[in-house]
């Protein structure tokens, strides 16, 4: 390629590589900064950063074919870093729920996103990729929201990240798919790459439980850096092989390298290494995928646009949110949960660019995606805080119903499903024979928060009921001798069931700021000389619980805080009445006066 002139300067070719590569990175770091300050997803800023240096507007025009290079690199370090990060684990903990539902969720949306495709008047294929597209959520989005609320161990965050691991995975089917759709006859390459997917899986277990474990073990007792260069060979060779031996994707190749990752020892070190890099990457793709979207077509297609998004946010929502309550989850979770999960993600933009590439789309199909996610994304805290005006308003609309026909007499605002009868070892200390036993703690929530206050509570022999909606976790804590009680904390009739009439505490130790609220006010309801101690982030929530009649608030990041600055003083000589005050000042500090 000629030289290109600058300013009068004259740029060689490796001279302008760094120029374009320098410019994606300096608009993703404005857009991103400018996106964090008005309280939106940093993706959003990346993804509008590559559409202000892209073609399709005045000013710099970056060399997308230049970015794309490296962004195909983001692609195969993203799909790396889920594989390794995938939990088998947690979506066992919360599979019941997550497995069907998502996988459920994944057909209708596709379908109707299909549909809606077809309505514009798509072609068939076309109108099944903007359909697939529709039916991932943002996995980062996801993740981040329930982060800034601390809400990732309540009910409908667990739940929410298992249901995105299913979305994970149903992206990799989806781009398996997208190959033979581009034939006449579908069905015949799709199960020829059905069996090249499988040969290729067998042949990368069997590499990375033989060869893999012992090759990291060894790399990594050299030290240095070739730990870090020999896992970013396993995810760009096993990509490439993928790829170009088998025929499949570089996102499949990195994704299943990944996963062998994550059975090894060294998983965690791996992760670490790795994700710097994915990060600088994944967001160079994020910014090439910017720089395909003309903003022109996306304002001239805005009624297209609309009802996609509508797809995705609330079509989208509503199925979730159907589904969750249909599977168990109490209503407030399974709003929260559907909300959560109202926007297009990341692995959309993927499953678009390879269906831009095979032929299946055209670019404006293409830039209608795109524009679709990005609208999503901006719209999708307003529809979490809708859904949680919307929740509190069914909780408060079922309260007064309770209150008019009385707690005793009331039916259940969320009648007993399948598997939530009480079967948990310790239930039986619960039955009208042992109603002479007085419970002394009740505590509700059965995470790390409530495991440490039923070891405390136990080491001194009094008796616990603990509640709580993961079995498992149950399990675990009736080894302790607490009686265990599976249901929703925050409904009546459980609260009912577990003593707090006779009891003296209740510990609230539950991530979920409304349902932690909710269950405070009904349990003081039911026994009005009850003391309430519970978990709070921030000082809104603090106040929250207090104003219904929590006696105790405990933010456990800053109790963690006080410590260890109580410890550095101590260190430094500070001691008595002098720490005291200091302390006594951090706490008024977070929790007012």
């Amino acid at each position: 390629m000629p030289d290109v002139l600058l300013f009068d300067l004259e740029l060689t070719e490796p001279v302008r590589f760094i120029l374009d590569l320098g410019a994606a990175v300096a608009a993703a770091l404005v857009g991103g900064a400018l996106a964090l300050r008005l309280r939106q997803p940093a993706i959003v800023g990346y993804l509008l950063a590559g559409m202000v240096i892209g073609p399709f507007t005045p000013g710099f025009v970056g060399d997308v074919e230049r970015i794309s290079v490296l962004a195909d690199v983001g692609v195969v370090l993203l799909l790396f870093a889920l594989g390794i990060q995938f939990s088998i684990r947690e979506l066992r903990q919360v599979g019941r729920v997550a497995v069907p539902g998502a996988g459920l969720q994944v057909v209708a949306i596709l379908a109707l996103g299909a549909g809606a495709g077809l309505a514009l008047g798509l072609e068939l294929r076309a109108a099944l990729v903007v359909g697939a597209c529709l039916s991932i959520s943002s996995t980062l989005v996801v993740l981040k929201a329930l982060l800034d609320r601390g809400e990732l161990d309540s009910l409908h965050g667990r739940v929410a990240v298992g249901w995105a691991i299913v979305q994970d995975i149903a992206t990799i089917v989806f781009i398996v798919a997208l190959p033979p759709m581009t034939g006449a006859d579908v069905v015949g390459p799709f199960v020829v790459a059905l069996v090249k997917a499988a040969a290729f899986l067998a042949i990368a277990y069997l590499a990375g439980t033989r060869i893999l474990p012992w090759a990291f073990g060894s790399v990594a007792r050299l030290g240095s850096e070739l730990f870090l260069l020999a896992v970013f060979a396993t995810a760009l060779l096993t990509a490439f092989v993928s790829s170009a031996v088998f025929g499949l994707s570089l996102a499949l190749g990195a994704f299943v390298a990944g996963i062998l990752v994550s059975e090894s020892e060294v998983a965690h070190q791996a992760a670490g290494e790795v994700v710097p890099f994915r990060d600088l990457f994944a967001v160079l793709f994020f910014v090439s995928v910017g720089m395909l979207v003309d903003p022109a077509a996306l304002l001239a297609s805005a009624p297209a646009v609309l009802l996609l998004v509508t797809m995705a946010v609330a079509a989208k929502g509503l199925v979730v949110a159907g589904l969750g309550r249909a599977l168990g989850l109490p209503t407030r979770s399974a709003l929260l949960l559907g909300a959560g999960l109202a926007q297009v993600g990341e692995f959309s933009f993927i499953i678009a660019e390879d269906a831009l590439d095979l032929g299946l789309i055209d670019a404006v199909t293409a830039n209608l995606i795109l524009g679709t996610a990005v609208v999503s994304i901006l719209v999708s805290p307003a529809a979490l805080e809708a859904a949680r005006h919307l929740a509190e308003r069914w909780e408060r609309r079922a309260d007064r119903g309770v209150s008019q026909a009385g707690v005793a007499g009331a039916p259940p605002r969320d009648p007993p499903r399948r598997g939530s009868a009480p079967t948990i070892r310790g239930e039986a200390a619960l039955d009208a024979a042992a109603a002479e036993q007085r419970p002394a703690i009740v505590v509700l929530g059965a995470g790390r928060v409530g495991r440490v206050v039923v070891a405390a509570a136990r080491a001194r022999g009094f008796r616990c009921v603990v509640v709580d909606r993961d079995p498992r976790r149950l399990e675990e804590i009736a080894r302790t001798g607490a009686a265990t009680l599976y249901g929703d904390a925050a409904n009546p009739e459980i609260l009912a069931r577990a003593g707090l009439d006779r009891a003296r505490v209740l510990i609230v130790a539950i991530g979920d700021a409304l349902t932690a609220r909710l269950a405070t006010e009904r349990a003081l309801r039911l026994n009005p000389n009850l003391t309430v101690a519970s978990r709070a982030r921030g000082r809104a929530e603090a106040e929250a619980l207090r104003r219904v009649g929590a006696r105790r608030v405990t933010d456990p990041e800053a109790e963690a805080a006080f410590e260890l600055a109580r410890h550095a003083l101590q260190r430094m000589g500070v001691s008595g009445p002098e720490l005291t005050a200091i302390v006594t000042g951090l706490r008024r500090d977070v929790y007012g006066p």
